[in-house]
């Protein structure tokens, strides 16, 4: 019995996120302790950063 993830959607439109991006150099660098992530919305053609921890992203169906 599967039971379906929730998908990490944008905040702004509501679509799922298309695909992950890599963090900026002062994201991996200096801010390296912060749990944020950044994903791309197509819908609204911008990156979105959330802040979320890798516990909590487990719950979420992967963003591919």
């Amino acid at each position: 019995m599967d039971i379906e993830k929730p998908q990490l959607s944008c905040s702004k439109c509501g679509t799922p996120y298309h695909f992950p991006k890599k963090r900026s150099w002062p994201l991996r660098n200096v801010l390296f302790f912060l749990p944020v992530k950044v994903f791309f919305c197509a819908f609204c053609l911008k990156d979105r950063y959330v802040w979320i921890t890798d516990k909590e992203y487990k719950k979420f169906k992967k963003v591919i």
